[in-house]
């Protein structure tokens, strides 16, 4: 058996990847061992860098990187390409000529050395024009922050270093001790006045400090080391041309792990971000090239297109997965803060890749690829002139489920933001215009809401309604103004130019909106050829809680957005994990007058099967009998929302005699407190065991049998 090999670890806390800098220097650090020790390898163990199988000792690391710097044999960082840059900015800025805005770097591209090229394309990717990395500016500039110009500074430092122990505050870099040497205004060959490093773009302590001390601001200084070991790693994230699926497709600039940036939420908020970078940490120990390897294919994809946004590269994470050993991305923005002309980053989230998610993997990858469909369509409302503020609030609350796939708020958080914005789309016609098309979300993901609780009564009550609804009309249709289309292999809503006529709901008295959606299925169900769809009652209300909905005892805002949310669920087929969700009640129904109308009027408006053994062995309102027909049951709604009960109790007895149903009569007047509730109630569905009893109540007594015992 071969002898165990155990390869030196040292851990270096002090490159925290918390600092997008940091792992940049981090990258950078793996590049220039590498050269002395090519089996050198990188890898993140609980957060920490850890520096594998090259040198043997923190001493060795430090003795090396002083050689290279009092020898100055970094990777040369020249911005040799200005010129050429210069002269493609003019070309575009001609009508004429724009198409050929990428050619001068794109020919003087061709006589670079291979370090030289990946240098470039780290800052811009030449096809008909030139696109620029967002991490590095404007070809290498962020307003009068030349990063070629702060490498230069620190590289002289670190050269001639005068009376500075650079070995020691390289040690306490490296370390995450207290670094003495920060370097702020430093004189560079050449210049006339002092600069700084001007690596504030990726390293935001840096920056200025506002509000600190006896002026204004303070300068905040950098580490030489810390820069010049960020240049190195610069080259990792070296770009391409990327053409998206279709011959006409314009080919884009790709750069490893950088998307576009999140989408605005605030009109203030638009255009302050540059763009995102999705930095990668792996567990396994990479060399060098394995490490370069997985930045050249650093590249999402989502249905055979490159990830360019944010909602689409978490999705193709989380659906997809890492196959190169990615075991967590720290996602950055990179946004404009004290000036308009520079940029800094901002850690905005992690995203843990080997994460428990449970049984709800499969459904959140499924509910996030949905959502980014319908935020990518061409239709959907977008940011332009006009700031219209659709996209940014969806695309947030995605990211964030995105990083805690398990966090019961964030999912919740989503499905606001999502009904939000069709109601903003439904209500402009501007929008629909668009033909905004969305498939409905898997239930299997239903579960993650309620975080292993019991639903709430507004939640329990929502159910009730959403799941009872037909898979040929969808509660959905009346909540939305979209029109409704299935197959066996594919479900889909779309936002028609003009509202269908079935859109009934809006603002006013939530009980009267919902009877307005009752209202209306009465309607639609005589051309509905899927009648039998319609007696369904999967997730049940108890009877208790329509007692509280009748008097008065329920949020109706939490009522009116959990009907929201569940309406963005495809409910044609009810999971026996989300039938769990639910469990009946086991306490002695007490009913009380409005409860009890209630179980005498919603037998004869909904189409399940109304079972009383005493009275028939089997359905007492069958088709034969014709005591339940939909024009019935509209004349009994129409009456209960006029007050009428007395009428509505009369029409109600006569349907039940054509069963053979004989109810009692009472001498006391029955009348409804809030006739518009009790109509919105009918939406409701009950157990079979809680309507036979509420039925029951209103049959006569039958008549004592010889044998019978009387109690009194």
């Amino acid at each position: 058996m071969a002898a165990e090999i155990r390869l030196p670890a040292l851990p270096l806390p002090g490159l925290s990847a918390d600092d997008l800098g940091n792992y940049l220097a981090s990258l950078g650090l793996l590049r220039v061992l590498s050269r002395k020790w090519p089996s050198t390898r990188i890898a993140w163990r609980d957060g920490v860098l850890q520096v594998i199988g090259g040198p043997p000792t923190l001493d060795a690391v430090l003795d090396e990187l002083a050689q290279v710097a009092s020898q100055r044999t970094w990777t040369p960082y020249e911005r040799g390409w200005l010129a050429e840059q210069t002269k493609g900015t003019k070309l575009g800025q001609n009508k004429n000529t724009a198409s050929q805005a990428g050619a001068p770097i794109a020919a003087w591209r061709t006589d670079l050395a291979e370090d030289a090229v990946a240098m470039l394309d780290a800052h811009i990717v030449a096809t008909t024009r030139q696109m620029f990395n967002p991490l590095t500016g404007n070809g290498g500039s962020a307003g009068n922050r030349d990063f070629s110009d702060g490498w230069r500074r620190a590289t002289n430092l670190l050269a001639t270093p005068g009376k500075q122990d650079i070995r020691r505050h390289l040690r306490d870099l490296l370390l995450g001790d207290v670094v003495a040497w920060l370097a702020t205004d430093v004189p560079l060959e050449g210049k006339k006045k002092k600069g700084s490093l001007n690596a504030a773009s990726w390293f935001s302590a840096s920056n200025r400090l506002y509000n600190n001390g006896q002026k204004p601001y303070r300068e905040a200084g950098l580490s030489p080391w810390a820069m010049v070991l960020a240049c190195e790693g610069l080259p990792f994230f070296a770009g391409g041309a990327s053409r998206r699926l279709g011959a006409r497709t314009h080919a884009v600039g790709a750069f490893p792990f950088v998307t576009q940036p999140i989408a605005a939420t605030a009109e203030k908020e638009a255009d302050r971000l540059r763009g995102e970078i999705w930095i990668p940490l792996w567990a396994r120990p990479m060399t060098l090239a394995e490490a370069s390897l997985l930045f050249s294919r650093g590249r999402a994809e989502l249905h055979g297109r490159g990830a360019l946004t944010p909602a689409a590269f978490a999705t193709a994470i989380r659906e997809r997965g890492v196959d190169a050993g990615v075991s967590e991305f720290r996602r950055f923005t990179l946004g404009r803060t004290t000036s308009a002309n520079t940029f800094e980053p901002r850690l905005e989230a992690r995203f843990m890749l080997d994460a428990d998610v449970g049984a709800n993997g499969a459904a959140t990858s499924l509910t996030l690829e949905r959502v980014t469909t319908l935020l990518e369509q061409r239709g959907f409302p977008r940011d332009g002139k006009r700031f219209v503020g659709l996209r940014g609030p969806v695309e947030a609350a995605l990211l964030d489920v995105a990083a805690e796939p398990n966090c019961s708020e964030a999912a919740v958080v989503m499905l606001d933001a999502i009904a939000t914005a069709l109601d903003r789309i439904d209500r402009n016609r501007a929008f629909r215009a668009g033909k905004v098309r969305w498939e409905p979300l898997p239930l299997e993901w239903l579960p993650l809401l309620f975080a292993r609780e019991q639903p709430g009564i507004e939640a329990r009550l929502a159910l009730s309604i959403v799941s009872a609804f037909p898979g040929g009309r969808p509660f959905a249709i009346y909540r939305f103004g979209v029109e409704w289309k299935y197959g066996p292999t594919y479900a889909r809503y779309t936002h028609a130019e003009r509202p269908p006529a079935r859109w009934v709901w809006g603002p006013g008295q939530f009980a009267r909106v919902l009877g307005a959606v009752l209202s209306r299925t009465l309607l639609d169900r005589n051309v509905d050829v899927d009648n039998a769809r319609y007696g369904r009652a999967p997730l049940p209300a108890t009877a208790s809680q329509v007692r509280q909905w009748l008097a008065g005892d329920v949020d109706e805002g939490l009522f009116s957005a959990w009907l929201s949310r569940l309406a963005l669920f495809d409910w044609r087929r009810v999971p026996q994990a989300v039938r769990a969700l639910i469990h009946g009640e086991v306490q002695a129904l007490r009913a009380d007058g409005e409860l009890a109308l209630f179980g005498l009027v919603q037998p004869l408006v909904d189409q399940r099967p109304l079972i009383v053994r005493n009275v028939s062995p089997n359905d007492l309102l069958t088709d034969e009998s014709g005591a339940r027909t939909t024009e019935a049951a509209r004349s009994l709604v129409t009456l209960v929302r006029a007050g009428n009960t007395a009428a509505a109790l009369r029409l109600a007895s006569s349907r039940y005699a054509m069963a053979g149903a004989r109810l009692a009569s009472f001498a006391a007047p029955w009348r409804s407190h809030d006739p518009d509730r009790l109509v919105a109630a009918l939406l409701f569905t009950i157990s079979d065991r809680d309507r036979v009893v509420l039925f029951e109540r209103w049959l006569r007594p039958r008549r004592r049998q010889q044998g019978d015992q009387l109690h009194v």
